[in-house]
């Protein structure tokens, strides 16, 4: 089983994976701003973590002091399990909850093989 990360800029792109893997999604996000990422998931994916990291510095020492100035930015981390074998398609909306349209759309394309 391998550990797959994935950013705003790989969406569009098919990642190849298999069954068992996990696909780590970092989509930056400013929550006091009202936008927030929601998610659409398939069948063969099942999401296990879900957590906003201030910040988002890519430093694991960043992330356990909590770092980020007040009202700043972060990243919305997500942790996602490829329980089927198939091509996912994982669509990821960027909106504020009273917009009746999102800011950004993006799609990522896991192509998942089974295991042997």
């Amino acid at each position: 089983m391998a550990l797959v990360r994935l950013a705003q800029s790989d969406a569009g792109r098919t990642a190849e994976l298999r069954v068992g893997d996990t696909v780590e999604l970092r989509l930056p996000e400013i929550r006091t701003s009202g936008y927030q990422w929601s998610l659409r998931l398939p069948e063969g994916v099942r999401l296990v973590v879900d957590e906003y990291v201030r910040g988002g510095d890519d430093h694991p020492e960043a992330e356990s002091r909590g770092a980020g100035t007040p009202g700043g930015g972060g990243v919305r981390r997500l942790a996602l399990d490829v329980v089927g074998a198939g091509r996912h398609l994982i669509e990821a909306e960027l909106a504020r909850s009273w917009e009746t349209r999102p800011r950004r759309s993006v799609v990522f394309v896991l192509s998942a093989r089974p295991n042997e």
